[in-house]
This record gives C-alpha cells, structure tokens and sequence, in this order.
C-alpha cells in the first residue's frame, strides 16, 4: 500500500491499510458482542459505502441468530456533502422491542445519522446502537457521537474499503485519502 492513485484527475495516497482496519473491526465487533450479549440484534447495514464493513463487521461479531437489513441514503456529491439528506431505500422491516444496530461508513456532518435515528426511534426499538468505521468528529453539525468508532480522522476525502468518488473504488481493500501538496 505504498502507491499513489489517481482517479477522476485527483491523486490519492495510502491511509489506512487493511490489516489496521481489520485490527479495529474486531475490536467493535467484540464491544457490539459483549454490549448485546444474550440478544438478538438486528444490524441494519447503510447502501452503499457500509457493505464492506458491515461483512466484515457481522462476521467478526459471530452472533449467529442476528439479523440483518439494508437501507440507503444520500448525502454526498462528488467529493462533498451536499448537507441534504435523502432516503432512498427505507427499512420495511417491523423493529419494535428489537436491538437496532445501524452500520455505518463514515459519520461527517452527522446528519444522515442523526436522521436515521430519529427516524428509527419513531418505531420503538428496545435499543438503537450505531457503528461506524470512520468518524469525522470536527466536521460534525449535530453534535451526533456514534456507540462504535473504529477510527476518528479529520475531515479529509477518503476512498476505499466501500467509499467511493463518484462510484468508483469501493472495492479497494484499504483506505486512501487526497494527496496535499
């Protein structure tokens, strides 16, 4: 993972590597299995950036009887958030008494979580949790603090692991961000 990228006209440079996000699934994945010992949860992956670390996620956390759905939102345009959240795939699932754990890429702004939350508490789950592989707490309007964060960055474009530029590079096994001069 020492090479430069470029996609789009941008050039991107290594970041995190596979090795230190797997290192930090585990480590949530083990907080989600002791915090919902003895229940059953319901892990509610966000489309599109989340699926890579939702598997890995679920996975890891090996609780077998979990559950586990799909919902899709946008927020971002290019390189930036456009600060509008629209859903675009809803959860049709039945959540009342149920242990919610929404899965999460990237926590920016806050608002797209901050929006799934109150859109879910709305349904009266017993709980909702929410993890998310990467937090950018200085870029945050809401104030929102996810339950699980496997790493805290700064408010830089990243790509990779299931985030994209425009769709693209999703499938990198590491994490890269835009090189500065």
């Amino acid at each position: 993972m020492d090479k430069l990228l470029t996609v789009d006209g941008l050039t991107f440079q290594p970041f995190i590597t596979n090795e230190e996000i797997q290192k930090q699934v585990k480590r949530v994945a083990g907080e989600i299995r002791e915090d919902l010992k003895g229940r059953v949860p319901l892990f509610v992956c966000v489309l599109n950036g989340a699926f890579m670390f939702a598997a890995d996620l679920i996975r890891e956390a090996a609780i077998n009887d979990a559950h586990i759905n799909f919902v899709r939102y946008s927020s971002y345009e290019g390189t930036a958030s456009t600060g509008k959240v629209k859903e675009l795939m809803g959860l049709n699932e039945d959540i009342e008494g149920k242990d919610v754990v929404i899965i999460e890429d990237i926590v920016d702004t806050g608002l797209t979580a901050s929006m799934m939350v109150a859109d879910l508490r709305k349904r009266n789950p017993r709980s909702i949790r929410f993890a998310t592989l990467l937090h950018k707490p200085a870029s945050s309007k809401t104030g929102f603090k996810p339950d699980y964060v496997a790493f805290e960055i700064e408010p830089k474009f990243i790509i990779g692991y299931g985030l994209d530029l425009d769709g693209k590079v999703r499938n990198l096994k590491d994490i890269y961000v835009i090189k500065e001069d």
